[in-house]
């Protein structure tokens, strides 16, 4: 009885060892196969393997007396790289970016130097999950500097895709995203810094809500046409116009009663502005009441006794499109004539 069991304990241990024999990789002992991670460097197929690269290589080493060919296909099912049909030292093969997926090393051994006789067959793999990421802002921006006509630049941190052949990056003003992620209408583009990992997004459009979204594109291959990744989930930049005024003039300059009048720069400034006076450059401003703004622009009558030296402060709370902000003038009145103009500080 003890004989008979052993014997079954044996026979079962055989069988087991020709099933793992026939299931097991082909990279299990004599050959290995890799493909190059998303630093650069190999990384070694036979298990779970997930990689960003769209360039990558494979390298198939063999020890010797081993023949092996190779192909690699991707996630639609056909050949993206050139095959490899007899394996010889230092062979690489260049794979081909189709999309996101898992691609496939699909082995051949062979019983003979030259490899025309197949002896069986075996595959690894690995996965590509390319992309590209935007960083969200997180507060809201001025379209350009206080007294300045130049557009702002915001510099937005994006995570570039290792082996892209390059990055799109689109931004269009006040509008919603295509459904695959594209925006609609004539998007500005914009090109990625890749020692800095940003994208400069230069708000040319004025104020509102800028839409920005990228991808990365692959290399193209011998019968292969160029992909491009998924569009990036936006990122959303809320521009407001600064508080500023492009023209400034009195009216009125004899006193004791002055008016003056001002254009804001800023088309869309709607509401009121605060007017608030004081003497010298020290010192709490005194209240001059509000004043309407009438298609960006607003004018007021102050009464002044005294000469000297004074301060003249332009407030405004903001609207949907223009920041909250604030102007400060210096000015001078004299005894013969009032003044002829008021000077921006700072």
């Amino acid at each position: 009885m003890k004989t008979h069991r052993r014997g079954r304990v044996v026979v079962l241990a055989l069988c087991a060892a020709i099933a793992a024999a026939a299931i097991a990789p082909a990279t299990a002992g004599a050959v290995a196969v890799t493909v190059t991670g998303d630093d650069g460097n190999p990384v070694t197929l036979g298990g779970p393997v997930n990689i960003r690269n769209m360039n990558p290589t494979v390298a198939v080493s063999l020890s010797a007396g081993e023949n092996y060919g190779y192909t690699v296909t991707g996630p639609n099912g056909a050949q993206v790289a050139v095959a490899d049909s007899c394996v010889t030292p230092g062979d690489t093969r260049l794979v081909d970016y189709v999309g996101n997926g898992a691609y496939t090393v699909n082995l051949t051994r062979y019983s003979n130097t030259f490899c025309t006789t197949a002896a069986g067959t075996s595959s690894v793999s690995f996965t590509i999950t390319a992309g590209v990421a935007l960083g969200q802002p997180t507060t809201p921006v001025l379209t350009r500097k206080a007294g300045s006509t130049i557009p702002n630049t915001i510099a937005l941190p994006i995570d570039l895709n290792p082996g892209a052949l390059t990055h799109e990056v689109f931004a269009e003003r006040n509008v919603a995203a295509n459904p695959d992620g594209s925006l609609p209408g004539t998007p500005d583009q914009f090109f990625p810094d890749s020692s800095t990992r940003t994208v400069g997004i230069r708000l040319a459009r004025g104020p509102g809500t800028y839409l920005v979204v990228a991808r990365a594109k692959g290399y193209s291959g011998l019968s292969t046409p160029s992909v491009y990744t998924a569009w990036s989930a936006p990122a959303t930049i809320r521009a407001f116009a600064p508080f500023d005024t492009q023209k400034f003039t009195w009216t009125d300059t004899r006193g004791p009663s002055y008016r003056f009048s001002a254009v804001i720069r800023a088309t869309g400034a709607s509401g009121s502005v605060t007017i608030g006076v004081r003497r010298g450059s020290k010192g709490k401003f005194k209240s001059y009441g509000k004043v309407k703004i009438r298609s960006h622009r607003f004018s007021k009558r102050i009464r002044l006794p005294r000469t000297g030296k004074y301060q003249l402060r332009l407030g405004y709370k903001g609207n949907t499109t223009v920041a909250p902000g604030s102007e400060v003038r210096s000015f001078r009145i004299t005894r013969r004539i009032s003044f002829t103009r008021a000077a921006l500080v700072g």
